[in-house]
């Protein structure tokens, strides 16, 4: 046996932390533990609401704006596009953003430019006015994404994770749910402008609250947190997988939220009024959706691990949507709407999966970079398909596109499936069994 010696003890030195102090030192060392999390996840409920009142406005209002503005089913979709362009960009943008500044500052920020971007949509006067206010709440509105997930990673543990995500998730059905009867109720009482006004101003006093209520974790001071490079987050397992991924399935709910309205209106012969109405059903069966999908998943994390767990859940899911491709066979607007929420239900249970999956691949510390890196590949996506599906319906009606999206999920979830399992040896980050046996 070696000889160790034993150095004579250094003197102890006292250091008196004061109260407040060590209460704040506790709750960074054990964030997950802390009930004021729960606090901070129905505030991004709240605002994820906020986030989508705005956005879900003018495709309830798209009929009604069109016929005033003189504008085609095309120009309408380059106003979706000048949205989903600026979207895209800011979505890498934010997300580096919000992994330097972290989600207090840079979420109160985005929100109070997002409202002040929905006020000034209610002054478009033509095209080239209406594409400016959108493509300016595109810059803002994607930080809302990326600050939620770094969000939950700060203050939730892995099997927690995706109830919180479901739970913001929500936020943003709800929001489309509560936005189409109230836009149409606005509307029709006050005029269409008034439908922009009205959430806006309501966004300025959400931002109020959000830096009067949230703080960021084990963060005493206000020096900004170092960046890990680009050159080392692109080389990350599994980034172009979930990119692909979600770019695909993405494209699906960005067609549920600027064109179903418009297709009930124009399929259905469903008025502003009757829209308002019936609509919303569909958004609250997403929110539905958001929360299974997060407490199912959770369930089946506690069994077979993080990955498993997600994926559990995702490929029922996926294959629920094929669905879709019947949609524009069915006549009966009840029948329609009904199937409609279900697949709105089994896409959100996915989308709350599938984000709740980069924070089980990467280190909190990215995972708002790489958030910024999905969520702007999933924008391109969706500004392309803008184009594409509005010269589709002009040309050809809205079956073909139905049948196209309709296979999105399938093949998304075989993409990853694969990915990750031929990775599974590669990914010395993972803990035997988190990657697909």
């Amino acid at each position: 046996m070696p000889h160790h010696s034993t150095p004579e003890s250094p003197p102890v030195k006292l250091v008196v932390v004061p109260p407040e102090a060590a209460v704040n030192a506790t709750a960074a060392l054990h964030p997950h533990q802390q009930p004021i999390r729960w606090v901070f996840a129905g505030l991004l409920l709240l605002v994820s609401v906020v986030n989508y009142v705005d956005r879900q406005t003018l495709s309830v209002l798209a009929v009604t704006i069109q016929r005033e503005m003189h504008l085609s089913n095309v120009r309408y979709g380059y106003v979706v596009e000048s949205f989903l362009i600026a979207y895209m960009i800011m979505y890498v943008v934010s997300g580096r953003l919000v992994d330097r500044f972290r989600p207090r500052r840079t979420q109160g920020v985005f929100l109070l430019c997002w409202s002040l971007a929905s006020v000034l949509t209610g002054f478009a006067t033509g095209f080239f006015s209406l594409a400016i206010y959108r493509a300016l709440l595109g810059v803002a509105e994607p930080g809302n994404y990326t600050a939620s997930v770094r969000a939950v990673g700060d203050w939730f543990s892995a099997r927690q994770r995706a109830i919180a995500v479901g739970i913001y998730s929500m936020g943003g059905t709800l929001g489309a749910a509560i936005a189409v009867p109230l836009t149409a109720f606005l509307a029709l009482r006050f005029g269409w402008r008034a439908a922009f006004f009205i959430p806006g101003a309501l966004g300025l006093l959400v931002t109020l609250i959000w830096f009067a209520v949230y703080r960021d974790p084990d963060s005493p001071t206000r020096i900004p947190a170092p960046t890990m490079p680009w050159r080392q987050v692109l080389r990350q397992p599994h980034l172009i997988a979930m990119i692909v991924t979600r770019m695909m399935t993405d494209t699906v709910w960005y067609f549920f939220l600027f064109w179903i309205p418009k297709y009930m209106q124009e399929s259905h012969h469903l008025t502003l009024g009757m829209v308002g109405k019936t609509l919303w059903i569909l958004y609250v069966a997403a929110d539905l959706g958001s929360i299974l999908g997060g407490v199912t998943s959770s369930w089946f994390v506690s069994r077979r691990g993080a990955v498993p767990g997600r994926f559990a859940v995702m490929v029922p899911t996926a294959i629920c949507m094929l669905a879709l491709s019947v949609v524009p066979r069915i006549s009966n607007t009840t029948s329609a709407v009904v199937v409609l929420s279900l697949l709105a239900v089994s896409h959100m249970a996915w989308m709350t999966n599938i984000t709740t999956l980069a924070l089980d691949l990467y280190s909190s510390q990215i995972v708002a970079t790489v958030q910024g890196m999905i969520g702007a590949a999933s924008a391109a996506g969706g500004a392309v398909s803008a184009g594409l599906i509005a010269y589709t319906i002009q040309a050809h009606g809205y079956q073909p596109i139905f049948v196209c999206l309709a296979f999105m999920h399938p093949v998304a979830i075989t993409i990853l499936f694969f990915q990750l399992r031929l990775g599974r040896r590669s990914a010395g980050y993972i803990p035997p069994g988190e990657i697909l046996a």
